[in-house]
């Protein structure tokens, strides 16, 4: 009876998917569109996005910012970061990781990561993924050192038949 089981492992020489995503998005750097770095409506949303599902009003997104950075944040400040009709008050990038803790949202980096040709990962996810690769990695040595035994025993056979025909 046969073994119809597909293998599901990625072969060697293919691109597992995460790869493949990297692969695109340097693809899509390397051939910039004038004014497709152009972030600030990007950003704007995520930042909306993280305030509306934060949990939190403004103020205590702002008392926890202005906890985490040590500079007097308002919920004022943060309302005309966000304003469309104040394009020359932009969202500080020092600010950042604060707001991320204060939110616990991480769009606003998601976003400005993809523009870089970057992808973020919670830390326990960045190590899920880094196993995961060091796992692929064993894998592929595992099977490099079934190939080199099957070619092993292959030339130790033909030895064999060599000098049984002596």
């Amino acid at each position: 009876m046969s073994n119809n089981k597909q293998k599901t492992d990625t072969p060697a020489g293919q691109l597992s998917l995460f790869e493949a995503i990297i692969m695109q998005e340097i693809s899509v750097q390397n051939s910039p569109v004038p004014g497709s770095l152009n972030m600030r409506h990007q950003i704007i949303a995520a930042l909306k996005y993280a305030l509306r599902h934060a949990g939190k009003s403004r103020e205590q997104v702002a008392d926890e910012m202005t906890n985490l950075t040590g500079e007097v944040i308002t919920d004022d400040m943060i309302s005309t970061w966000l304003a469309s009709s104040k394009p020359k008050h932009r969202f500080p990038l020092e600010y950042l990781p604060a707001f991320r803790r204060a939110t616990g949202c991480m769009e606003p980096l998601n976003v400005t990561s993809r523009a870089c040709g970057a992808f973020s990962l919670p830390g326990p996810d960045a190590l899920r993924a880094d196993i995961r690769k060091l796992d692929e990695q064993k894998q592929v040595k595992k099977e490099e050192e079934k190939a080199i035994d099957a070619a092993k025993r292959r030339l130790e056979t033909l030895l064999q038949e060599v000098e049984g025909k002596r």
